[in-house]
């Protein structure tokens, strides 16, 4: 009986360190636009906490979807559509301002966009860079990222139906499919979350601006809240990393992505 009784406390203290362990992963899952600053954040939870961020890259918002159904334990997206909707059971965390900016080839002379020319641009109404001061070449617009296409379009207008679009061959990563095709095409304009750009773009400004906490939202306008969706009974583990990306040290890290941080 003795020996039984024992068996029985065994199994259910090994049951119990599972299910301690299965505590230690925070399962994130995100789009691209996304998952770059949810990385860097969970590599540094990580080494602070010891606690695992496993962090899966998923369509545009699905991640919040997933949060609510209990398959991760957060969902994060810049998607502004998506929040309208938010699953019943769930909480939204802003834990820093996305900015979308334009890039384009190294070789192009263009620095600075007004903001009517990149309307005219999108719109369809601009297409060649001769109009806007660059060399006689045709716009070719990279337009894979639905959380930067989404914003530019609410902010200025909709894009032309007969605008010139460069796409891949093969779909994949659209952030690094974008930086690639403004790389390799010298008429190319690309729309990329800032601070996602690679070293081989341009980035210009936009009558005369970048964006930055001086210049947001008044001179520079084009940016989307970085969203954290979790359950609204989220575990402690996960709570804790949603305020560590509040915190100062995750708040320097938002920063060093060129994301506008939530708190000064």
């Amino acid at each position: 009986m003795k020996k039984l009784a024992y068996v029985a406390t065994l199994l259910f203290s090994m049951i119990g360190v599972r299910s301690a362990m299965a505590v230690e992963v925070v399962t994130i899952a995100g789009d691209p636009c996304t998952a770059p600053l949810a990385q860097k954040l969970g590599e540094a939870f990580t080494k602070k906490t010891g606690k695992e961020v496993k962090i899966d890259t998923a369509s545009c918002a699905s991640g919040i979807y997933k949060a609510s159904q209990g398959d991760v334990n957060i969902g994060v997206s810049t998607h502004e559509v998506v929040l309208a909707y938010l699953p019943d059971g769930t909480v939204n965390t802003v834990i820093a301002k996305a900015p979308t900016v334009v890039v384009v080839n190294q070789k192009n002379p263009v620095n600075d966009l007004k903001l009517q020319q990149l309307k005219d641009i999108l719109s369809g109404k601009i297409k060649n860079w001769k109009e806007v001061g660059g060399s006689d070449l045709e716009i070719q617009n990279v337009l894979l990222q639905p959380c930067t296409t989404t914003i530019f379009a609410k902010r200025s207008a909709p894009f032309g139906k007969d605008i010139k679009r460069l796409t891949p061959e093969k779909p994949g990563n659209p952030v690094a499919g974008t930086n690639k095709l403004v790389e390799d095409n010298e008429g190319a304009m690309g729309l990329q979350v800032y601070g996602y750009e690679s070293s081989n773009v341009k980035v210009l400004t936009v009558n005369g601006y970048l964006p930055d906490e001086k210049t947001f939202p008044s001179k520079y306008d084009f940016y989307q809240d970085y969203n954290v969706v979790t359950k609204a009974d989220a575990n402690n583990d996960t709570k804790a990393f949603v305020a560590f990306a509040l915190s100062p040290e995750g708040q320097e890290i938002v920063a060093s992505l060129k994301h506008i941080g939530v708190k000064k």
